[in-house]
């Protein structure tokens, strides 16, 4: 008699060391393309950026779906209270009249210059990139309904100046937010929990646009090759419980 063959092993891996080897693999990545600080005072050639902004994709979109895993890890919320009263006045006419609506004039600011010698003090915040929902319509998408009495002129409000930042600075200042969130992913996942429960707020597909979203072009770790195989099975995970609303 020939001993069974060992089953295959398919419990899913802890995240805390997925988190672990994806910021090893965050390293790596930094080794090869540079530090922030280096980066954000580099010309950049096409070629070179493009391989930049590749690498940087895939560990964002590994980071990302690490999220998703955490977010459903979480316990279900607790349920929502009931519908909210709103005190709607009325005219003398007994017509509807909308609240006026608070515009809060943007104060002008001075654009601060930029250290690119001190990348802690940047204003880079990790995206978390929820793909939107095709099936709901924008805000500014949406029909507009002006009383026909209100003809007072809407008015100007200026836009604060913006910085005007390289493209080398916009590369530098991704891979300095992805570094904090790689630091301290618990903000990040809280963040992402409130924007779920996805599969009630949201559509299925949107989950799973999300959860298995792939890099355009594929480029792997050869340190660790299996690392993207173990992170999208923990999407895949998070993708049916997030999925599941029954």
């Amino acid at each position: 008699m020939h001993p069974a063959a060992p089953t295959p092993q398919t419990t899913p891996l802890p995240r805390a060391l997925l988190w672990e080897r994806l910021r090893a693999l965050f390293a790596r990545v930094i080794a090869a393309i540079g530090a922030p600080a280096l980066l954000a005072t580099l010309t950049l050639a096409p070629l070179m950026r493009k391989g930049i902004t590749r690498q940087l994709a895939l560990v964002e979109i590994l980071a990302r779906k690490l999220l998703l895993a955490e977010a459903a890890a979480l316990p279900q919320p607790a349920p929502q209270r009931g519908p909210r009263v709103v005190e709607v006045q009325l005219a003398a006419s007994g017509l509807y009249t909308a609240p006026p609506a608070r515009r809060r004039a943007r104060a002008a600011s001075t654009a601060r210059a930029i250290d690119l010698n001190n990348p802690a003090a940047w204003h880079a915040r990790f995206a978390l990139a929820i793909p939107r929902d095709h099936r709901v319509v924008r805000d500014r998408d949406a029909p507009r309904v002006r009383a026909f009495w209100d003809r007072a002129p809407t008015p100007m409000i200026e836009p604060a100046p913006r910085n005007h930042c390289t493209t080398a600075f916009t590369i530098a200042r991704r891979a300095e937010a992805l570094r904090r969130m790689l630091e301290n992913p618990t903000p990040y996942v809280m963040r992402l929990a409130r924007t779920r429960r996805i599969g009630v707020a949201r559509s299925r597909e949107t989950i799973q646009r999300y959860a298995l979203r792939a890099p355009r072009r594929f480029v792997g770790d050869r340190r660790d090759p299996k690392l993207t195989l173990d992170i999208f099975m923990q999407a895949i995970r998070a993708n049916e419980i997030l999925g599941d609303t029954s």
